[in-house]
């Protein structure tokens, strides 16, 4: 939703599409740097041949209040 909210503001506040999308794209892509390198991680481990293990013990540090490897 941040994402939604800030490209409408980038293009509320930028007449030219290109530079609203520079504007927007500056900040979010640092930002969705650390959730892809996450997602990245979780794809390696579950599709690792000790994936079943990997995701349990993932799953209980998410749940416990932990982070997950």
């Amino acid at each position: 939703m941040l994402d939604g909210a800030e490209l409408a503001l980038a293009l509320a506040a930028h007449d030219d599409l290109e530079t609203a999308l520079n504007a927007y794209e500056t900040p979010m892509f640092p930002r969705a740097e650390e959730a892809a390198a996450h997602s990245a991680d979780n794809l390696t481990g579950f599709f690792h041949p000790d994936g079943l293990r990997i995701a349990c013990d993932t799953f209980t540090a998410v749940t416990s209040g932990g982070e997950a490897r």
